[in-house]
This record gives C-alpha cells, sequence and structure tokens, in this order.
C-alpha cells in the first residue's frame, strides 16, 4: 500500500495479493501480531510505533452489534493483516489519534471495505455505513418522513445517527455522488454542519463549546461528538 505520513489526506490501499503470494504474506506477518497480541493485554495496539487504545468495555457490558466483525475475504475466513494492510492501519491509527477523517483509494472490490471493517473491529469502533450511488439524495443522508401511528415523523439516517452518537461514518462510492448532494458532504465533512429537516442543526463540538461560552443557549445532544442546536 501507498502509505504517507500522517499529515496526508487519503492513503491508496492496493489489491491484495491472491493464491501462494498471499498465504507467504500472511505467514511472515503472523509473528509480528503474535508479539503484539502478548504485549498489548489491554487491547492497545501498535503498528510500526503507532499505537492506539481500543474502546473499553465497563463490567457486565456486551459489546455492541454495531461494532463489525472482520469479514471474510474470497470465501476465507479473515486470518492475519498482511503486510500491505498494516501499513494501512498504522495510517488509520495515526489519522485517528489525531481526529482527522481518512479517505481511502483503491480499485473496485471490498477490499478497502474490509479494511475499515477490521480496524473498527480491532478498536471497538460503531460503524454507520452508507453506499452512495446516483440515487443517492439529501434525505437518504439527512431524515426521511415515514408515516408511523398515522404521525409523520422525521427518521435519522447513519450520518446523523454517526454525528450524534459518535459512531465511525463510512461512505463507499463518494465518487458516485450526485451534484445537488456534494455540498452536503462538503458541509458534513469539513465544517460539521448540517440543517436537519425537523429543525434541529447538526453542529461540531468546538463550535457549540464557542457559542456557549458566548451564551447563546446551545444544548447539548446525547452524543458527547455532537451538538445539536435547536
Amino acid at each position: 500500500a501507498d502509505c504517507p505520513g500522517p499529515e496526508a489526506d487519503y492513503v491508496a490501499v492496493e489489491q491484495p495479493s491472491s493464491g501462494d503470494d498471499e498465504t507467504c504474506e500472511r505467514s511472515k506477518e503472523a509473528a509480528l501480531i503474535t508479539s503484539c497480541a502478548e504485549t498489548l493485554g489491554e487491547l492497545c495496539y501498535e503498528v510500526g510505533g503507532v499505537s492506539l487504545t481500543a474502546a473499553a468495555l465497563n463490567d457486565g457490558e456486551v459489546l455492541s452489534s454495531l461494532v463489525p466483525a472482520v469479514p471474510s475475504f474470497r470465501g476465507l475466513p479473515a486470518g492475519w493483516p498482511t503486510a500491505r494492510e498494516l501499513e494501512s492501519l498504522r495510517w488509520m491509527m495515526q489519522k485517528a489519534t489525531m481526529g482527522q477523517d481518512m479517505f481511502l483509494l483503491g480499485p473496485p472490490g471490498p477490499h478497502l471495505r474490509h479494511l475499515v471493517l477490521r480496524f473498527c473491529a480491532l478498536f471497538r469502533r460503531e460503524v454507520e455505513f452508507v453506499g452512495i450511488t446516483r440515487d443517492t439524495n439529501e434525505a437518504d443522508l439527512k431524515q426521511r418522513r415515514e408515516i408511523r401511528d398515522g404521525r409523520v415523523e422525521y427518521v435519522d439516517q447513519a450520518p446523523v445517527r454517526a454525528a450524534i452518537f459518535g459512531r465511525v461514518l463510512v461512505l463507499e462510492g463518494v465518487e458516485k455522488a450526485e451534484r445537488n448532494v456534494l455540498p452536503l458532504l462538503n458541509n458534513l465533512l469539513e465544517n460539521r454542519e448540517m440543517q436537519l429537516e425537523d429543525g434541529r442543526f447538526l453542529l461540531a463540538p468546538r463550535r457549540a463549546a464557542q457559542l456557549e461560552r458566548e451564551d447563546v443557549g446551545c444544548t447539548g445532544s446525547a452524543g458527547k461528538d455532537s451538538r445539536l442546536v435547536p
């Protein structure tokens, strides 16, 4: 994988090799991963000098169903990460440590998605997933109106839920987004802002804290990584 420094805005991920080459590569990396697992009993993983701690579970707490499992690839059970995957995971750990977004580039296929799910599985991160197509519209990214018990209700979609509850938002197929959706995505990713159809306004935590200091009257939402201003 082409793994630039932590300041890079994207990483290009190569398609994994197949057959004997892939088996050989995984065998070479098994010793490295095993040694990491032995020395990191508290789920604090380290790759290439970059360490990141997994989300902690309280006593008796069950792992959320939104935390993915490491998926199989080409019909085979998921094994040790390859050297290419480790390079990409190291870069992703750097981005997570700095609180920055990640943009993965790669060939068509499920490999990029599997890499993200592996990262979230390792570090116990809850995931919200959106597959973007040419038919994706604003309602798919914000809120949909549904009739429940004879009443019209606004139902939060994956990006809104991810912002409110501090989950990882996976946007697959961004290159397929139509022009009318791009401003919404840009405002969400760059400014962390979104006007919701039910009258709420999604706002970045730092901006919300600044407004609170200015005595504007913001109210916090249920999630630690988001604020909603009515």
